[in-house]
């Protein structure tokens, strides 16, 4: 495959009383830069390729950008990812990838993806030679979305086309309906998977953007013997206070927490003593003193006696600069909010200067 490169806080997570269904085992990935299932655009017209100004995973993405009018012709390929053969017919089998629509190859006032413009995840289950449309996503009054956004389908494979598209137009990554997050279920029985990802738009500004695509198998999970009710992580001002409660535990050794400023890379920072075997509520904290500025992400590593573990989270803080300048925080109706430990947990927006960023408590 050739691929070149063009084109010039708080979280709560909140699981219940938790046990796993499924199991994710990665058969085949393309990540653009690394992969093992050997994706690539079909045609090759001269407005596809490979760009680094924005990915998931470092450091490129498959693109298509238009060049016309708006009233030029249709401009397309398919992003084509090859049969992969002698899956295990027991298991559902599960494809996602990442999406955005950004705006890097124009300044237009009026780019951004319109209803006209779409994708279409196209699954063959037949060694590749016949094809089914299952999730079309198309844009809406120059929208326009990045990776870092919420909005997720998950749609089981049956053969027919469910369309999903932004209700207005402008910036969608933080109105739930820039959709970043793709997935279509295969149901079990099938030995054979093939995609194409359609895409086509005709408009200078307009642009598609693809990354991170796998093929997972869905295996059983025995769940790990504990029950994990919340996992809070809240910045006091002086160092980072975690929080987590489980409803019961069975053969619980220890837990861990990891650290990470890019939410890729992780260190253990703290060791926490389990209860073993318990039925009643209990309430654990662990203290992290790191305290430069910026975004922290923790996950929450649960280990057993026998060396099984589970990870939960991630979760994250902001830690605020030593400039002096305070933040200021609203809610998701636009309204200002005092930002103490009282805030109530939710999804918020953080003010400093002319960035917005998007927090949760």
């Amino acid at each position: 495959m050739s691929k070149i490169l063009s084109l010039g806080i708080t979280i709560l997570i909140y699981f219940g009383s938790f046990s796993q269904v499924y199991c994710d085992n990665l058969l085949s990935y393309d990540n653009i830069e690394d992969y093992t299932w050997f994706g690539d655009w079909w045609a090759y017209p001269p407005t596809v390729g490979f760009f680094s100004n924005a990915s998931v995973s470092p450091s490129f993405s498959a693109v298509i950008y238009g060049t016309g009018s708006g009233s030029s012709s249709i401009e397309s390929d398919w992003y084509s990812l090859p049969n992969v053969s002698g899956l295990n017919p027991v298991y559902d089998h599960a494809i996602r990838f990442r999406l955005a629509s950004y705006r890097f190859s124009s300044n237009s006032s009026t780019r951004g993806v319109d209803s006209g413009d779409f994708i279409e995840v196209q699954l063959s289950t037949d060694g590749g030679f016949n094809y089914t449309s299952e999730i079309r996503v198309r844009g809406f009054g120059n929208a326009y979305w990045d990776y870092n956004t919420n909005a997720s389908i998950s749609k089981i494979a049956d053969g027919s086309l469910i369309t999903y598209q932004p209700t207005g137009g402008g910036n969608r990554t933080l109105t739930g309906d820039g959709y970043s997050v793709i997935e279509l279920i295969v149901p079990s029985g099938t030995t054979d998977i093939a995609l194409d990802i359609y895409c086509r738009l005709n408009a200078n500004g307009e642009e598609w953007w693809i990354d991170n695509i796998e093929l997972i198998e869905l295996l059983p999970c025995t769940p790990l013997p504990i029950e994990l009710l919340n996992f809070y992580a809240d910045w006091t001002g002086s160092h980072t206070l975690l929080r987590w409660e489980t409803a019961s535990e069975h053969n619980n050794s220890h837990f861990e927490i990891e650290r990470s400023l890019d939410g890729l890379n992780w260190e253990r920072v703290q060791t926490v003593q389990g209860a073993g075997n318990s039925t009643q509520k209990i309430e654990y904290s662990s203290k992290d003193l790191y305290s430069d500025p910026g975004i922290v992400y923790y996950k929450l590593k649960q280990i057993d006696f026998d060396g099984q573990w589970e990870s939960f989270g991630p979760v994250s803080v902001s830690i605020p600069g030593s400039d002096g300048k305070e933040a200021e925080y609203f809610n998701i109706e636009g309204k200002k909010i005092e930002w103490n430990e009282y805030t109530p947990h939710g999804i918020y927006f953080k003010k400093e200067g002319n960035k917005i960023t998007k927090v949760m408590k």
